[in-house]
């Protein structure tokens, strides 16, 4: 159908303009997307809900039902919460939902993911965890997704810090992809190198990819 031919034409466009960006890494997602076409979507750090969209629309290449569902603090977002979790303020939860519920079947939970993510009770295609940045939440985050994974459910972690031993000892995936057992999940770290300052250094990040065998 013409809806399906915009939405591959959207989405090549998308992954082009990432890679010529300084966010090339989330290329991958989409890439990935295309490669697994899920039919349910899990996000852990919905934000402004543009990543969302653009997962979304991907998705919707192959099926014409996609099932999202995005856990953020919304309007909860604290300022400490903000510094302790290297965090951006996502916008208002009525905003992303008027917006993605026109494109899908939406669920969005407020509130932080150690709560709110016991509370989905079904399994899904694919995630995205890019919610809190600490080692803890990352880690915290993990542990609960594993209540939705089943076999060749993709996982795409952010936030996986190179060149800086410093760093992943407080933010970062670092920690939790080097416990994730090779026997049970295939790893990789995904292509792309993209770099941002952080407390005046210059931080290198990349995105891991994981699948349940």
């Amino acid at each position: 159908s013409m809806r399906k031919v915009y939405y591959l034409l959207i989405t090549v466009y998308r992954i082009v303009k990432y890679f010529f960006s300084k966010t090339k890494r989330y290329s991958n997602i989409l890439i990935y997307i295309l490669i697994n076409r899920p039919q349910s979507i899990l996000e852990i750090g919905v934000y402004r809900g543009l990543r969302s969209k653009e997962m979304i629309e991907a998705a919707k290449i192959f099926n014409n039902k996609i099932k999202y569902y995005g856990f953020d603090l919304f309007e909860e977002l604290k300022p400490d919460i903000l510094k302790k979790e290297l965090s951006k303020i996502p916008v208002k939860k009525k905003y992303i939902y008027k917006n993605l519920s026109k494109i899908a079947d939406v669920k969005l939970f407020k509130g932080y993911t150690n709560i709110n993510l016991q509370k989905l009770k079904k399994k899904v295609d694919f995630v995205f965890i890019d919610g809190g940045h600490s080692v803890s939440t990352i880690n915290s985050d993990w542990n609960n997704c594993k209540n939705f994974i089943k076999k060749n459910t993709i996982i795409i972690f952010d936030d996986y810090y190179i060149d800086n031993k410093n760093i992943i000892k407080k933010f970062g995936c670092n920690k939790t992809i080097q416990k994730i057992p090779k026997s049970k999940f295939e790893k990789k770290i995904c292509n792309f190198t993209d770099e941002f300052i952080y407390l005046g250094k210059k931080l290198k990040i990349k995105m891991v990819y994981i699948k349940k065998l």
